[in-house]
């Protein structure tokens, strides 16, 4: 934990001579097993946190034949393609977000980051995802389609969410809302999916069809959850949002259809 508040760039603990010894520990020690909270003075040490220097820390002390695991506990594709780095650049992140937050609870961001860094390396993402709860957070499971390609005679798209309800609060009378449904010309069966009562950790699959006919080009379609009072349970998030991209296909009429 020493090491760690180092890396990150806080002069909270020191570390005389490199050298680490019991009787030096018992804070951190109580951080690391949970019995003590991060207090203020100890998270406003990290002015300003140094990313790389946690990625580094990270590469020295988490075990090889632990990434695979530690991925899965996150719900991180394992690639094996030479992106660990990044992995522990999204958990360099996730502590970051931990280090901002206001208390002992931060939004789980590290599939969302991680999936970044792989599709735009180092460009800013999106500011992190508010939330309604301070227990709640949620993954909608990076390997899910987001882009649709189809015709305008499309009337039966289907598109999947695949989402985890990654807080400490369960989900109960929660939904989807087509919120931007009024501004574009797609049309959904159901402007609103229920989402089955969700235990924290647990995985739900909900779909919608959509009628993507009488418009081209490409149009966000634009969902969001809401509790069961109807208010957003994370606002401004792009997360459950999908792309129709369409484009008029001639089909030329057979010569038997016209006799």
């Amino acid at each position: 934990m020493t090491k760690l508040f180092i890396a990150g760039g806080s002069t909270y603990f020191r570390l005389p001579d490199g050298v680490v010894t019991a009787n030096m520990v018992e804070t951190q020690r109580k951080i690391y097993n949970g019995s003590f909270e991060f207090t203020p003075d100890q998270k406003n040490s990290f002015d300003p946190l140094d990313i790389e220097g946690l990625v580094a820390f990270f590469r020295e002390y988490v075990r090889n034949d632990k990434i695979k695991e530690l991925k899965n506990s996150f719900a991180v594709p394992d690639l094996s393609n030479g992106d660990t780095d990044l992995f522990f650049k999204a958990l360099a992140y996730q502590f970051e977000s931990f280090v901002k937050s206001p208390g002992q609870e931060a939004e789980g961001i590290v599939a969302m980051q991680y999936q970044h860094l792989v599709d735009h390396g180092d460009e800013p993402s999106e500011t992190p995802i508010r939330t309604k709860y301070l227990s709640d957070s949620v993954m909608v499971s990076p390997n899910q389609v987001q882009r649709h390609q189809v015709s305008c005679h499309d009337k039966n798209v289907i598109h999947e969410w695949i989402i985890q309800n990654r807080g400490n609060r369960d989900w109960k009378g929660r939904r989807l809302f087509f919120k931007n449904h009024a501004e574009v010309k797609p049309r959904a069966v159901s402007n609103y999916v229920d989402i089955p009562d969700t235990p924290a950790g647990q995985y739900i699959k909900i779909t919608t069809s959509i009628d993507a006919r009488r418009h081209e080009g490409t149009t966000v379609c634009h969902w969001v959850m809401l509790d069961d009072q109807g208010e957003e349970c994370f606002p401004d998030s792009k997360m459950f949002d999908f792309t129709l991209i369409a484009a008029f296909i001639y089909e030329p009429r057979k010569t038997e259809d016209l006799a």
